[in-house]
């Protein structure tokens, strides 16, 4: 169960993957904001007092060539030392110490201001870690009482732990000076996944010669080879809140693109247990719902109760080998989705929530798009296709109708690890069962209808490391099977494949890499399923001026492909620079288990970045990129071509900003008509930019402005979203940011209006605006029991005019490809006469408001490791009406005048270990 999206971030190496700065949204600077990785120099070590101090060893050269610090593995003699933060016990005096921090950030390679030590040891059951955060000021240390895995501002130690040493994948363990825990799992090196949560122990105390921290990590929690003996990898972070910086033992730099990589090692662990981990999570889930309904609805009940049971279990087949079984469970979210407005052909990606996918999901994940904006959602698995909304319509005519929301997982299984042989394996398969909807007509007649067929989907993803992890070869396979009887009925696809091969090579000490993908996809079903895939948005290939494309009324399969190819320059110095290829034939098709809006392109992208990292006389670092693309159909038809500046700059005062603009000369877009011919778009420019106060102090406040142009088509948008961060406490932190969009587009879409042989297709002049604000207050009464608390109100409407019909979509100028329509609205429908002869046809009126509010409120205990309990009460409303015209006041006093929906919901887990 997760209350809230996460939040958190380690800081070190920041996640981010080597994407290609997005060409269409303000997210480009991101890129350039600290990918982090090692430098290749010794440093010395330093002592605070006579035990044996550790230095970098130069014994061990892996692939890149670079030297690695190390530190022995000691073996517990003894009684382990008891967790309590205290490091009195005598075990500790038996583990050599690693120290001589050095910064990542600000003063890049400088010591550490503030000394650190660590200690580690180990023995059947677990690995021990004790850091002596030393601190000559223990008055100004930073610690922020919040729940666990939230980002706050305080200090920080950090545990990071590649076992299987493959210098790809490691166990992030980190915590505060308050005891609250953060943790993560770290693949390709420098990316995070923040959903991983392991079972593990750790204490704090404060003094007065700074902090200290005492770890005490399962070895059932970590993965690693069953060899006698064996080294790993292992490094040891630090942030101190107050300088915001940030330090390390084995060194890594803002200036590459490598964290595990870098890291120090671990060596002579010894005889480590090989016996097989069993871990048990049962639950129970009790909720009631109580909302509005009609009385004499007959499946309409003022207070709906409901019950289950489910448990968990995660056993691990080897050392590094786990299965994760689940038998009914819940996969409900406790945070709603934000409100969006969609007015496109294409579907919004939502991010997913559930504890069962998102823990463990990096091994799963396949990127297939290019960009850190809005490309980055497109990936081979999306797992929210799993458990979605069942996609069944419900019959037309008068009467009650009792619909699931979501479809339900009967059960689910993952497969995870990495083989003595370096072959990182990643199998997930889940079953959904099917749905029925249920009728009642206003006679009294009652009847049901299959909406979802019983459904099968897998994952398998295979990855093979060479040279030390510089090189990397993969595989990945989906598979989607419904009941083919019911989905043929529905028109749904029964049968959807995708399988492809990737490559990953770094080369010249690192500074460079290759990656490339080839994909193939073959999705099967009934005539009339196959029919709807080759006519739907993400393809069009019924465009009746594209020649180079048809469709196939007996087709009951189609095929396709997609590639991709990318080299970077991601370190040796501040210089980037990149160069990306993808080609997506019209009938690849991966939305059954992925995520996809379009295909049947070519694209290319480059960018040049700089990033200066050192602290100058006013800044603490900068950035700044230079990108170009250009998109053509696979038709060759030109779709886009275009380039932006960005760049951002943290001052010494901490304030951040960042600005970009962009600029597009247009194209022939072959999706606006929805399935008509491709309609010319013009030139337009839009930017963005950005203020942030210094993050350190209880009040912060950050500002976003963006903006789009379009002349030719006198189109606008202006968009502001503020946000106030205050921590009135230690305990506290209130969150809101209120967010307003005002915009007027000449050429939104209306709709087809089929007249005999013809069809046209219809465009307004909107007016749109949005307002909303999303608030939250996080309390932590303990770093075991929270309370979180979240609203989003939001009103947005939608009015038009000035309606056109297309008349020559490829003309030059703007004005000559559409020609004004004179339409009189009645009740409901407008009326204009679209052939000119005389004869008045009908569309829609297209003007709304919609409202929505979300909220809830969740207490979550975990009154022993691993055991939780969740009290969480949620509240929802909705309003919708066809007038278009914008009344924030009139807009909010009738969406807080509807009937609320209310839930309230109990769940208690508990963790065994058998």
């Amino acid at each position: 169960m997760n209350a809230n999206e996460r939040t958190r971030t380690s800081r070190i190496g920041s996640g981010r993957s080597n994407r290609p700065p997005n060409h269409r949204r303000r997210a480009s600077f991101v890129l350039l904001a600290g990918l982090l990785a090692p430098v290749a120099m010794a440093l010395p070590a330093a002592a605070q007092d006579s035990t044996e101090v550790v230095r970098e060893s130069d014994a061990t050269l892996p692939a890149d060539g670079r030297s690695r610090r190390s530190l022995p593995a000691v073996r517990i003699q003894g009684t382990p030392p008891l967790i309590d933060g205290r490091l009195d016990d005598a075990a500790w005096r038996q583990a050599p110490v690693a120290s001589g921090f050095v910064q990542v950030e600000p003063r890049e390679g400088e010591p550490a201001t503030e000394a650190t030590e660590v200690r580690v040891l180990y023995d059947d059951e677990a690995v021990y870690v004790a850091i002596r955060a030393w601190d000559r000021t223990p008055g100004e240390i930073a610690a922020q009482l919040t729940r666990r895995d939230q980002s706050s501002h305080s200090d920080r130690v950090h545990v990071i732990i590649d076992s299987y040493h493959d210098r790809r994948t490691a166990f992030h363990f980190a915590v505060n000076p308050l005891g609250v825990k953060m943790d993560l799992y770290r693949y390709e090196d420098t990316r995070e996944d923040i959903g991983w949560d392991a079972v593990w122990d750790v204490a704090t105390t404060i003094d007065d010669e700074g902090w200290t921290a005492e770890f005490r990590i399962p070895l059932s929690q970590l993965r690693f080879s069953g060899a006698p003996l064996q080294d790993w990898g292992i490094n040891f972070a630090r942030d101190i809140a107050r300088r915001n910086e940030l330090s390390v033992w084995a060194p890594i730099s803002p200036n590459e693109n490598a964290v595990v990589s870098r890291s120090g090692i671990l060596e002579g662990l010894r005889d480590l247990p090989s016996g097989r981990r069993i871990e048990l999570l049962p639950y129970t889930v009790a909720q009631v719902r109580r909302g509005p309904g009609a009385e004499e609805n007959p499946f309409f009940r003022k207070n709906d109760g409901a019950a289950e049971l489910g448990a968990d279990l995660k056993m691990g087949i080897t050392n590094n080998l786990t299965l994760d079984l689940t038998v009914n469970p819940d996969f409900g979210q406790v945070e709603a989705d934000p409100a969006q407005v969609n007015l496109t052909a294409f579907e919004t990606f939502l991010p997913e929530r559930r504890p069962f996918f998102v823990e463990g999901s990096g091994i799963f994940q396949f990127g297939i798009g290019m960009g850190d904006g809005d490309g980055a959602n497109q990936s081979l698995f999306y797992s929210r296709r799993i458990g979605r909304s069942p996609q069944g319509a419900s019959p037309s005519g008068q009467g009650w109708v009792d619909r699931p929301n979501q479809t339900r997982i009967l059960s689910a299984a993952k497969l995870s690890g990495k083989t003595e042989s370096g072959w990182s394996v990643g199998v997930l398969n889940a079953l959904t069962g099917s749905e029925e909807a249920r009728f009642a007509g206003v006679d009294g007649s009652r009847s049901s209808r299959t909406v979802e067929p019983l459904s099968s989907a897998s994952v398998v993803r295979i990855q093979r490391d060479l040279r030390g992890g510089e090189t990397t070869l993969g595989g990945i396979g989906t598979a989607l099977f419904r009941d083919a009887d019911v989905a043929a009925d529905l028109g749904l696809r029964d049968r959807a494949l995708t399988g492809g091969v990737d490559a990953r090579h770094r080369f010249a000490g690192g500074d460079y890499e290759l990656r490339a993908y080839l994909i193939g996809s073959r999705v099967s079903g009934s005539r009339e399923a196959m029919l709807a895939t080759q006519r739907s948005s993400a393809r069009y290939l019924q465009r009746p001026d594209a020649d180079y494309l048809s469709v196939d009324p007996d087709a009951t399969s189609m095929v396709g492909w997609s590639g991709n190819f990318e080299i970077f320059k991601s370190g040796g110095g501040p210089w980037r620079a990149a160069s990306f290829t993808q080609y997506r034939s019209p009938g690849f098709e991966v939305n059954d288990l992925g995520f996809m809006p379009s295909t049947g392109f070519l694209e290319q992208a480059a960018y040049v970045g700089y990033r200066q990292t050192q602290p100058g006389d006013y800044l603490r670092n900068w950035g700044v990129n230079v990108n170009a693309w250009g998109a053509w159909t696979s038709g060759w038809e030109r779709t886009n071509v275009g380039g932006n500046v960005n760049g951002n700059a943290n001052f010494l005062n901490n304030w951040g900003v960042f600005a970009g603009v962009n600029t597009n000369v247009g194209g022939l877009n072959p999706s606006l008509l929805r399935g008509g011919p491709a309609l010319r778009t013009e030139p337009s420019w839009n930017g963005w930019s950005g203020i942030n106060s210094d993050g350190r102090r209880d009040l912060q406040v950050s500002g976003n402005y963006n903006w789009s142009v379009r002349p030719e088509a006198d189109s606008w948008s202006h968009s502001l979203s503020t946000n106030l961060r205050w921590r009135p406490s230690e305990r506290a932190t209130v969150r809101t940011g209120p967010f307003v969009t005002w915009r007027e587009e000449d050429r939104q879409w209306v709709g087809r209006v089929a007249t005999g042989p013809d069809d046209h297709y219809v465009f307004g002049r909107m007016e749109q605006t949005t307002v909303g604000l999303t608030a939250r207050v996080d309390v932590a009464v303990t770093p075991n029991l929270t309370f979180q608390l979240y609203g989003q109100p939001f009103v947005s409407s939608q009015s038009f005019g000035d309606f056109k019909r297309v008349a020559d979509p490829r003309a030059a100028r703007y004005e000559d490809r559409f020609s004004a329509v004179a339409a009189t609205r009645d009740g409901t429908v407008y009326r204009a006469d679209l052939n000119g002869d005389g004869t008045p046809e009908s569309f829609g009126v297209p003007d709304f408001r919609v409202g929505q509010f979300r909220s809830n409120a969740v207490l979550r205990w975990e009154y022993r490791p691993g055991s939780a309990l969740f009290l969480v009460w949620s509240q929802g409303r909705d309003d919708f009406t066809r007038q278009g015209d914008f009344e924030l006041g009139e807009g909010m006093r009738n969406l807080f005048d509807q009937a609320p929906e209310n839930v309230l919901m109990v769940k208690l887990t508990y963790w065994m270990n058998p």
